[in-house]
């Protein structure tokens, strides 16, 4: 799903964890859909516009190059993922560096290879974890926009509802990035950004997973699962100077 022609469709994610208890095993982890569109300056003529399936620098298409960085994607995500909890009073996530680093060798994969698909859950290093992920041309979105993708989806979210039906739209996929946000017995998220030749593939690993089939993200959770995390500590919410 993710490789071919750019054709100024900018963002593509995929939804949080499948349906874990879910009773039909051909149910799928995604749901894809565009976010929002470059506004691409005209090129001064035919010999300039770039090859198909080429990305140009920001520039060319009127735009300044988005800044990158560790802390402020840790900083970024952090905070739309707690405020969207902290509307709905469920308690905010930690960040975990063993779920970031779990996020960033799929990313990288995703960036090597141009195939934007879910990593096999048997290959997660973080046993139980839920994956969301967005992908879009390289250098031309800030974290706030990739996120924010997944946060529009609860236009849909019907709040009383249970997985699979909290979708207006009829398919739970078109909701499932924000409802893993903002599922009450998640703990903790981490995220990591691969970049590759044109397009860059975010990310983001939560335990224990959402989205469990017959349940509501607002649900009371049953005790989380222990998780082992290679003897790192979560980082809590906390300001970065700066950022």
């Amino acid at each position: 799903m993710g490789g071919g022609v750019f054709r100024r469709i900018v963002g593509l994610w995929l939804s949080a964890a499948a349906m874990v208890s879910a009773p039909v095993a051909s149910a799928v982890e995604q749901g894809a859909a565009p976010a929002a569109e470059a506004k691409a300056a005209q090129p001064p003529s035919a010999s300039s516009a770039p090859a198909p399936g080429a990305v140009m620098p920001a520039a060319y298409y009127g735009m300044t190059e988005a800044p990158r960085g560790d802390d402020l994607l840790r900083q970024v995500m952090l905070d739309a993922h707690n405020g969207e909890r902290a509307a709905l009073g469920i308690a905010p996530l930690v960040w975990d560096p063993a779920l970031a680093a779990d996020a960033a060798r799929h990313a990288a994969h995703m960036a090597v290879t141009g195939r934007f698909v879910h990593s096999v859950k048997a290959s997660r290093d973080i046993p139980a974890s839920g994956e969301n992920m967005w992908m879009g041309p390289r250098r031309l979105y800030g974290y706030d926009v990739m996120v924010d993708s997944f946060i529009a989806e609860k236009a849909h979210f019907r709040v009383e509802a249970r997985l699979p039906d909290f979708s207006d739209t009829g398919r739970w996929q078109d909701v499932g990035h924000y409802t893993q946000m903002v599922w009450r017995g998640t703990r903790r998220v981490g995220c990591a950004l691969g970049d590759g030749e044109n397009y860059e593939y975010l990310v983001c690993r939560y335990f224990p997973a959402g989205n469990n089939f017959g349940k509501n993200p607002l649900d009371a959770d049953d005790a989380p699962p222990a998780m082992a995390t290679s003897g790192v500590d979560a980082v809590a919410p906390q300001p970065v100077e700066g950022g």
